[in-house]
């Protein structure tokens, strides 16, 4: 019984090779991987493709209605959480190399290695449709003063993070969230203007951080000034990167259920309070839910999300939006009752279908009989 596609194709490439995870630093084949990947669809992460495994924590590919499956960002995470680690799939490798660079003296087993990086992800490239993936990181390796900035992790290695994503995320989107989280990592005050802005992949991290500095600022008198960084923050699709309210530009694995706790206990609208939400907000499907989640966070299971989900996708047309709720449902149901809501998975597959996701129907498919076959 298989996962999914991409991690079945990838063990039949790497089975039975050596130094997988001594280059890799992850696996393709795991002895628990069965029971890995049933733990994260319990935890309500069926939205996520997983294809590689490291000691605790797991490879996926998060689903994107926006893009191809191979095209879309790579997270790493475990029940928790997931953070985006990687722009795309054949980013996995240079990225995994990237987070190595965090300790200088990996600069020369990287390249003591390199013909065995090259020989062993030769394959992985040609699955990626992305033979050149590791040129930016071998050029990288071969300038005297890149390496310098690495010798230096303490003071550069945001830099250096910085850098190799917006080569290899090379967008916009990426650009303006790259400006974005480096102008409030040096002034810990700064916060933009309101706009909704397209950040592509880092939409959910973007929004998070800016409702954190948000929450900074806010007290019983100005809810309804920050309202908009508060909502634009929940309705991204909850158990990927979270940001907490101290923060830094490097995402890391925490519970969305902790880091959300404090911005959704404003969705209140008790006539005694000292603030009421704007009409546009207080009419959206989903300010129910988050009013809903905040009365009893711990016994949520996230059916007001699937409710909000439907009138997005066929009164709304917003199936975009539809799907993040529809994986907030998820994520909610698996953090109170550790087993997936199985409506929303459901609902899930059932837009994909009607909107000709193709990809995301079939993993959601073959992911969904996987659960049903073990649980």
């Amino acid at each position: 019984m298989k996962i999914n596609t991409i991690h079945q194709e990838l063990k039949e490439l790497y089975k039975e090779r050596g130094s997988v995870k001594l280059i890799f630093r992850a696996v393709f084949e795991h002895e628990d991987e069965i029971e890995r990947c049933m733990t994260l669809f319990r935890s309500g992460f069926w939205s996520v493709a997983p294809f590689a495994f490291q000691t605790y924590e797991t490879y996926g590919i998060q689903l994107n209605p926006q893009k191809n499956l191979k095209k879309s960002n790579v997270v790493l995470g475990d029940k928790i959480g997931f953070r985006t680690v990687a722009p795309d799939l054949s980013g996995f490798i240079p990225f995994g190399q990237l987070e190595m660079l965090r300790n200088p003296k990996f600069i020369r087993y990287i390249l003591d290695d390199w013909n065995l990086l090259g020989e062993l992800s030769s394959a992985f490239r040609k699955y990626t449709d992305d033979l050149n993936s590791l040129d930016f990181l071998k050029e990288y390796l071969h300038n005297p003063e890149k390496v310098a900035l690495l010798e230096n992790p303490s003071e550069n290695y945001s830099k250096v993070y910085l850098e190799f994503w917006n080569h290899y995320n090379h967008s916009p989107e990426q650009l303006a969230f790259s400006e974005l989280i480096q102008k409030m990592e040096d002034n810990k005050t700064f916060l933009p203007d309101f706009e909704v802005k397209d950040f592509g992949i880092w939409n959910t991290r973007a929004y998070n951080a800016m409702a954190q500095r948000a929450y900074s600022k806010v007290d019983s008198k100005t809810v309804t000034k920050f309202e908009d960084y508060n909502f634009q923050c929940f309705i991204q699709p909850h158990g990927f990167d979270p940001v907490e309210y101290a923060f830094s530009v490097f995402p890391h694995s925490t519970k969305s259920a902790s880091t959300l706790d404090g911005i959704i206990d404003f969705f209140d609208t008790n006539p005694d309070l000292k603030w009421e939400y704007s009409d546009k907000i207080k009419k959206h499907p989903l300010f129910i839910a988050a009013e809903t989640l905040r009365k009893d966070k711990n016994a949520y299971n996230g059916d007001e999300h699937i409710k909000a989900a439907k009138i997005l996708d066929e009164e709304l047309n917003n199936p975009l939006l539809a799907w993040n709720s529809l994986v907030t449902a998820g994520y909610w149901s698996g953090v109170n009752f550790e087993q997936p809501n199985l409506e929303a998975w459901q609902t899930a597959i059932d837009l994909a279908h009607k909107h000709g996701w193709t990809e995301i129907y079939e993993v959601l498919t073959d992911q969904l009989k996987f659960y049903n076959f073990y649980k």
